[in-house]
């Protein structure tokens, strides 16, 4: 329908709107941030702009719930300044109709935020680090799409999988003469940093003898190079810069090695949330376009919107944080900010169509 086509479009300019300003901000910060380094000589200009460039996939996600709420609030409330709402409702348009406009509007950004978060950020900051850290590592890396080739002196290390806080699964270590020629094979299940150097775990190693070759098992083996944790760390991302797939094999990577997962599955469940915290966010601006709101200036609309946003994020990390000290599932703790607002965002939106009316008369309410 046109009036679907038309309050959707204003969502999305508003919402493109904010975001632009928003992720504008962040990168003018992180540029400010890597100007030290440009006079330092580690890199200049253009490899900047690389960086800013692969950066702004992660801010668009982080950004994108607060700029939901703001372009949502900012563009309705325009429409009700216009007495366009008004308009709309003369003309039979259903609050419920305006609602399921709005609501197919939230779940496109949605869906936008969700890819993004899934398949172009992880990469994307693969490739923002080793910019930033290519003139700081100690040795030769490669990445690859099937894992990282690390040459570390006499050694050349393969990893399948590189995970948070130094972790790794399936590696592979060659030990090569002075001449170049393969002197033994180690590869090893699984790894973790233990003071400065790797605890290989699982490991079979193979050494090629001038006539035979020999095997050997080791439950546990400390590998003897100069990779450290601190040289893998520009190469890792953060739990939350990880795919959902990615993230999903590191939490069962913890628990098959008895690890503490908590903060990994908050992080891991708000990921899996965030495209439902945007929705709400859309929802939750439409009360402040009804009732006496619309004679609001944007500048009130746009300092209630960021009220709101703070308050979610502070709201959130309570319940989460509390959750976790009572024991509560981390699924629950997440879902509980998120169902907290919609309730709220409901309740707004009968409060400022039906005054102080009973609730009881929410279901003829919605048919309206």
């Amino acid at each position: 329908m046109i009036i679907n086509r038309y309050i959707q479009r204003n969502v999305f300019m508003g919402t493109a709107g904010a975001l632009l300003l928003l992720v504008g901000l962040g990168m003018f910060f992180i540029f400010v941030g890597e100007l030290d380094r440009m006079r330092e000589g580690v890199y200049g200009l253009p490899q900047i702009l690389q960086y800013l460039a692969l950066k702004a996939p992660e801010k668009i996600v982080e950004f994108l719930p607060l700029s939901a709420l703001l372009g949502c609030m900012l563009s309705l409330g325009a429409l009700a300044n216009n007495s366009e709402i008004i308009a709309m409702q003369a003309s039979g348009i259903t609050l419920r109709r305006m609602l399921i406009a709005l609501f197919q509007a939230a779940l496109a950004i949605a869906l936008v935020g969700f890819l993004l978060a899934e398949y172009v950020m992880p990469d994307s900051e693969i490739l923002a680090r080793k910019i930033r850290n290519r003139d700081s590592q100690q040795g030769t890396t490669l990445d690859l799409k099937r894992g990282l080739w690390i040459k570390d002196e006499t050694r050349i290390v393969h990893v399948q999988r590189l995970l948070p806080n130094g972790h790794a699964r399936g590696i592979e270590i060659y030990q090569l003469d002075a001449e170049g020629r393969l002197q033994s094979l180690t590869r090893a299940g699984s790894a973790r940093p233990r003071g400065g150097n790797w605890e290989l775990r699982k490991v079979l190693q193979t050494t090629l003898g001038p006539e035979k070759s020999s095997v050997e098992q080791f439950e546990r083996l400390t590998y003897p190079g100069n990779l450290s944790h601190q040289l893998l760390q520009v190469l890792l991302i953060s739990p939350w810069q990880m795919s959902g797939r990615d993230l999903y094999a590191y939490l069962s990577f913890l628990d098959d090695n008895r690890l503490d997962a908590r903060t990994e599955k908050l992080i891991f469940w708000q990921k899996m949330f965030n495209p439902l915290t945007v929705v709400i966010m859309c929802l939750l601006a439409f009360p402040f376009a009804l009732g006496s709101q619309r004679q609001s200036h944007a500048g009130t609309r746009l300092l209630i919107g960021i009220l709101l946003g703070l308050s979610f994020v502070a709201i959130s990390r309570v319940l989460t944080q509390l959750g976790t000290q009572v024991g509560i599932n981390e699924m629950l703790s997440v879902l509980a900010t998120n169902l907290l607002f919609l309730g709220f965002a409901f309740f707004l939106v009968f409060r400022r169509r039906t005054g102080r009316k009973s609730l009881r008369m929410l279901p003829r309410f919605l048919q309206r």
